[in-house]
């Protein structure tokens, strides 16, 4: 749909149509994550309608549209902390590497004794 169209349409109107175009990118992400989607550039069209939806909006000097989600979608966030991934991985490492330090020592040692006995007999 055009700009201008959406320009005409009422603020019930314009709501109905931002609300119903927002279930409708939550069903096309859905399909997409499945592999189902008839038309896969439909998501991208609908987005841009929704922002067209909400560009009238904040031009008619409203507050901008507030939605609900589906109710399939109502599930809340998880928090996650905001220590980064990298430091804890590299002190994984730098512990691996004395334990296989120690298992190679201990492997040697063995490998030692070994000779050591078969030297003797």
């Amino acid at each position: 749909m055009k700009a201008a169209k959406w320009r005409d349409l009422s603020e019930d109107e314009l709501t109905q149509k931002a609300h119903e175009l927002s279930e409708e990118i939550f069903n096309l992400r859905f399909q997409l994550s499945m592999g189902v989607a008839k038309n896969p550039s439909r998501i991208g069209q609908a987005r841009r309608d929704l922002a067209r939806a909400y560009t009238i909006r904040r031009e008619r000097g409203g507050a901008p549209l507030t939605l609900t989600a589906p109710a399939a979608a109502v599930a809340a966030p998880k928090e996650t902390a905001a220590v980064p991934a990298k430091k804890p991985a590299a002190k994984a490492k730098a512990a691996a590497k004395p334990a296989k330090a120690a298992k190679a020592s201990k492997a040697e040692a063995g490998r030692a004794l070994a000779k050591k006995k078969t030297a003797k007999g």
